[in-house]
């Protein structure tokens, strides 16, 4: 088997971060952070993640600022980023379909379809799979 491929979770509730890391890490190598500024960071020290799995509803850098961040960045941009969130993504659907989501599932989740749904995203080159 080749090497697993590199998830880098940013979510701003521990318990929800510590599932997905315990969770995707039989599968993944994972990094976890608590929030957009902690994943840009990450991502300047010099890791490029295979995928990105994002919360929308954060405090200091927000889903929607830290995925409009990355698409403006060279290194960044063609990273695939699958949406996990509560929050009412009518409202932001249009947005990130343009800023390039590969994926959203909403909260609550089931963690065999969120694997899934990375599951296919990787294997796909990261284009979008579908929107919900």
């Amino acid at each position: 088997m080749i090497g697993k491929k590199n998830i880098m979770i940013i979510e701003d509730h521990e318990s929800i971060r510590l599932l997905l890391g315990r969770f995707l890490s039989k599968n993944y190598n994972v990094s976890t952070k608590k929030d957009g500024l902690e994943g840009l960071a990450w991502l300047r020290s010099g890791n490029i993640p295979d995928l990105i799995v994002l919360d929308l509803d954060m405090p200091r850098l927000p889903g929607i600022e830290f995925l409009t961040n990355i698409r403006s960045s060279g290194f960044y941009r063609n990273i695939p980023v699958v949406i996990v969130s509560g929050e009412d993504v009518s409202k932001y659907m249009e947005q990130i379909e343009k800023l390039g989501i590969s994926g959203f599932v909403p909260k609550p989740f089931n963690p065999i379809e969120l694997n899934n749904k990375i599951e296919k995203v990787l294997n796909s080159n990261g284009q979008l799979v579908t929107a919900n």
